[in-house]
């Protein structure tokens, strides 16, 4: 299926060309600089002018630490010109363990200055970072923690800086230098920001980090010495965009996020988006494919915040009918943790794009037999714009690499052919839904029928291990089950944004049989279980959703994912960041004025569930451990303006 249109576009595919690519945009985003961000948002703008892509732009968003796009504060700017560490032994010779001119990673982003000639202190190793308890004023801090967890209580403690051998879990066996990319006074946030402290964090291998700890328990006194040339300043941090112009007004995006130290994270990601759109737009011009109805828009993002910015400043998801991001694709299988996967749309944005995603993915990695994916749930990055208040159907191809924000993440590691396979998946997925008619919906809508049969026999076989098991409910399994078969009818029905209104009656009718055969086989595995339950016939017992949360219905007023941003940290009243909460993505993403929050948290946890279905207090707990209940939670959102009712 499709081959028609992949068979054009295979050949026109370079993979050397976008690894060149990836390669030109990680040598200077390995800096991560905002100077450096803004060269390589002008290269890119400039590739996709060369491929003929109208529009081509850099789009400058503020970096001043103050604006608000969505719930997220936007981040300062920063620049360093000159960073080193030197670690001085009892002798008084000075050892230079740290040089960012040789590992940019070495210094931490955000990190701010020294005085001119430097400072030079004692180092003392820290066991508990984020609670110390000796007096440190005047001290280097050595600790193997994450820096930005342990900034803002080292600082109050009276430190001169930060020396750390952190490296993230997966990494563990790597020799690397972590990339610390967040630096902000909140342990729950992000970027540094207006009125957050200030100071210098350096960075160091972990084989060297332990022969540093072997020589302070043997009592050795050293002292650092740190030379930090920097600046933090308001200006402005880029995003770049251009357009394959359609016949009409709607619109398919290509999105990623540039910007970041590595290549797999995320330069080879760009790449392959710059590589499929130059191929569609040369196709197009030789009339090898006809122009779309929708146009397809390339956007690389700073990830999540201009993202934010330029949504909510164009206002063009409202005519933005689906997406496909591209966060961290391809990398090398030495490395994988997990490889290649297709993470699907959140359950309240069910769509037609999962199932032809994963068709697409299978007919073309099927000439690298050997390349290792898969698909799985919702996770958040780029494809934020998937969030109900955005409204656009994005699935993401993703993987997650042991180098992930290391120095390790280097170009070398990006696996060249599979970076041209990965590009013609981007291209004829965007331009089959930039093309699509009223017969191509119908397609999709088969094609998400029949995926969204074998979702759930894979999520019947689960739910029998369970009962097999002893550790299912059966109520809970069967309305599980029900619960799954009713997105899956919203995926075959999302077809229908693909129509003009004058012309979706038309396609209905066709699409109730699809409908009904999935009801039917979701009422059927339900059956299934109860019959291996030894209860024949029975019927699940429908869930009370009464008490106070059923007259509470939430009409969100923020758009996008929550960060609590725009509180002060006195208005939070100790409230963690939801920033990368699934549980609040997913409550909230069900709340449309109309259903209940009794009905959003029902919902969201049937999405969410794994061995059982959680209650609303026990989801309110996961997005704050201190919450009594998910309406006091609500409450609190909606007197700081996030939801109505």
């Amino acid at each position: 299926m499709f081959k028609d249109l992949l068979s054009p576009i295979s050949p026109e595919v370079s993979s050397h060309r976008a690894f060149d690519d990836a390669r030109s945009i990680q040598a200077f985003d390995r800096h991560f600089t905002f100077t450096a961000f803004h060269q390589s948002a002008h290269y890119s703008a400039e590739r996709l002018r060369e491929a003929g892509l109208r529009e081509a732009e850099v789009v400058e968003a503020p970096a001043d630490g103050a604006s608000v796009f969505g719930d997220w504060r936007m981040p300062l700017a920063w620049e360093v010109d000159e960073a080193h560490f030197d670690l001085i032994g009892r002798d008084g010779v000075a050892q230079r363990i740290a040089d960012r001119a040789e590992v940019p990673q070495c210094l931490a982003m955000w990190s701010g200055p020294t005085p001119p000639e430097g400072v030079e202190a004692e180092i003392v190793f820290v066991e508990n970072a984020a609670e110390p308890g000796q007096d440190l004023r005047g001290k280097i801090a050595f600790i193997s923690s994450h820096p930005h967890l342990a900034k803002k209580a080292l600082a109050d403690k009276g430190v001169v800086g930060i020396l750390s051998d952190f490296l993230h879990a997966s990494a563990k066996g790597l020799d690397a230098t972590a990339w610390i990319n967040s630096f902000s006074d909140d342990r729950g946030g992000w970027a540094l920001l207006a009125g957050d402290t200030q100071g210098w964090a350096f960075n160091i291998p972990p084989s060297l980090g332990e022969r540093l700890r072997q020589r302070l328990a043997a009592g050795e006194k050293l002292r650092g010495r740190a030379v930090v040339r920097s600046r933090i300043y308001e200006g402005t941090v880029p995003a770049i965009t251009g357009v394959i112009p359609g016949s009409g007004k709607e619109e398919v995006v290509l999105i990623g996020h540039q910007f970041e130290a590595g290549a797999i994270d995320n330069a080879g990601g760009v790449a392959i988006m710059m590589e499929a759109v130059r191929v569609l737009q040369q196709l197009i011009s030789q009339g090898k494919l006809p122009q779309p109805a929708r146009s397809i828009r390339a956007l690389f993002v700073s990830e999540c915040y201009s993202n934010l910015y330029f949504w909510q400043r164009t206002r063009r998801h409202r005519r933005t009918v689906a997406g496909l991001c591209l966060d961290s694709p391809v990398g090398s299988l030495d490395y994988a943790i997990r490889p290649m996967e297709l993470h699907a749309n959140p359950h309240a944005q069910m769509s037609y794009t999962d199932a032809l995603l994963g068709h697409l993915t299978a007919q073309v990695m099927a000439a690298d037999p050997l390349q290792a994916w898969g698909e799985t749930g919702f996770a958040m990055t780029d494809n934020l714009i998937a969030d109900t208040s955005i409204g656009i159907p994005c699935p993401w191809v993703g993987g997650h690499s042991r180098t992930w924000h290391t120095s390790a993440d280097t170009p070398d590691l990006l696996p060249v052919p599979v970076m041209g396979l990965v590009a013609q998946i981007t291209a004829a997925y965007a331009y089959l839904i930039a093309a699509a008619d009223r017969q191509r919906a119908l397609d999709l809508a088969y094609l998400a029928a029949a995926r969204g049969q074998q979702a759930l026999a894979a999520a019947a076989v689960g739910e029998l291990e369970r009962i097999v098991a002893g550790s299912a409910d059966l109520d809970d399994s069967m309305s599980q089950m029900l619960y799954l078969a009713e997105r899956q009818v919203e995926a075959v029905a999302s077809v229908l944004r693909l129509t003009p209104a004058s012309e979706r009656a038309r396609l209905r009718p066709q699409l109730r049989p699809l409908a009904r055969e999935l009801r039917r086989a979701g009422r059927e595995q339900a059956a299934a279980l109860a019959r291996r339950a030894g209860r024949p016939g029975y019927t699940p017992t429908p869930p009370a959703l009464e008490g106070e949360l059923s007259d509470i219905r939430p009409r969100r007023l923020v758009l996008g994912p929550l960060g609590l941003d725009r509180l002060t940290p006195e208005q939070r009243g100790g409230r963690p960041s939801p920033r990368w909460s699934g549980v609040l993505f997913s409550v909230l993403n069900w709340c449309n004025g109309k259903r209940s929050l009794a009905e959003a948290c029902h919902l969201a946890a049937r999405e969410l569930r794994q061995d059982r279905t959680l209650s609303p207090s026990e989801l309110a707990r996961q997005i704050d451990p201190n919450c009594s209940s998910m309406g006091d939670y609500f409450e609190f959102l909606r007197q700081h303006g996030y939801v109505a009712w």
